[in-house]
């Protein structure tokens, strides 16, 4: 991977040049720093202000991605006439309020009795977090002290074992989440809200820092630009890579820097 910023120019160029715009942005890890629980990762002022300044610019578009669930990755960015994407693409809504959901009702009331043997089985274990989400459950361990850490992962299997097909466990940053077997993903959901926008004159870019995004970074290959957000050591399928949500900051704004600069878009003046 390259350093996104060390070859600006060409970045910017494209960037420019670009008819629509549509950045798609993860949170924790991305526009947040990773804190020691998910209640604490509150957006900062200065990245509100640059997604607002962005999201007011002609021919430019935003989605905030999340495995967070939907309200409460509203709650935390609190951007009004931008896409939010919550519990990796489960649930998405539009800019105008429209919510898309991908879970029925009786599959949310079967992840809950789930969650309560796993609280039961789990009880014991000091410093695990449950974090409810609606159609996920996430279970967060980085409070666990390590020598429990191998106990965590069994317990879950044998949980999901009788029901293989319809739930299954995805790893994430010190975190287990327990998701509904479905073939939905952020890569899915990139490519569902870019239906509505026609390929001619589009550039994509994807920031994210987890392996949930990974799926997004394969569907924009040769399409747009996707960015990894941590160390250049990273294994990841991204094209560039900036070193923390500092310089994510950075390049928003240079982005908006980048488009005040380049040629009005199609209707504008």
């Amino acid at each position: 991977m390259k350093h996104l910023l060390e070859n600006w120019k060409d970045i910017r160029a494209k960037i420019e040049q670009a008819q629509t715009l549509f950045l798609f942005l993860d949170y924790d890890g991305t526009l947040t720093p990773i804190v020691s629980r998910p209640e604490l990762a509150l957006c900062p002022s200065e990245v509100k202000g640059h997604l607002e300044k962005l999201r007011d610019l002609p021919g430019v578009h935003l989605a905030i991605i999340s495995g967070r669930s939907l309200k409460d990755l509203r709650e935390k960015v609190g951007v009004s006439g931008i896409t939010y994407v919550g519990n990796h693409g489960l649930e998405i809504q539009n800019p105008g309020g429209r919510h898309k959901e991908f879970l029925s009702s009786a599959r949310i009331k079967e992840l809950k009795q789930i969650t309560r043997n796993l609280r039961d089985s789990l009880k014991k274990i000091p410093g695990i977090l449950f974090e409810e989400k609606g159609p996920i459950l996430a279970i967060h361990y980085r409070n666990v002290p390590q020598t429990f850490w191998t106990l965590i992962p069994p317990k879950l299997e044998a949980e999901l074992q009788p029901r293989r097909g319809r739930w299954k466990m995805a790893p994430g940053k010190m975190v287990l989440e327990i998701r509904p077997n479905v073939d939905i993903h952020k890569g899915e959901a990139v490519r569902e809200i870019l239906k509505a926008f026609p390929s001619p004159g589009l550039l994509p870019i994807y920031l994210g820092d987890d392996q949930t995004d990974e799926d997004a970074f394969r569907v924009l290959k040769a399409q747009g630009i996707s960015v990894f957000v941590g160390p250049a050591t990273s294994s990841s399928e991204a094209d560039f890579f900036l070193d923390s949500p500092d310089e994510v900051q950075e390049f928003l704004a240079r982005c908006q820097e980048a488009r005040h600069a380049g040629r009005p878009c199609p209707g504008t003046t």
